[in-house]
């Protein structure tokens, strides 16, 4: 797996983290480890997906998917309806 250049990851994790914490009132610690260990992450980090054609909205709104459902997959972004 290629991962994503480094600063574009950084700027995901920074906004999304910071949506978490905003959202769930939760502590900076807890939101990163919240997100980091996700599978929403794992996706991001993957260069071949392409994921940094999705707004830090749609990532952050496949993170919520993922904690509700347990499937990132199922946000309304990547749903084929």
């Amino acid at each position: 797996m290629t991962k994503m250049i480094p600063t574009s990851l950084d700027y995901y994790n920074k906004k999304v983290i910071q949506r978490i914490m905003d959202k769930y009132d939760m502590e900076q610690m807890d939101a990163s480890r919240a997100f980091i260990i996700s599978e929403t992450h794992s996706m991001l980090e993957n260069e071949e997906l392409a994921m940094w054609d999705f707004s830090e909205r749609a990532i952050f709104d496949m993170w919520e998917a993922e904690k509700v459902t347990g499937d990132p997959r199922n946000s309304v972004y990547l749903r084929s309806e």
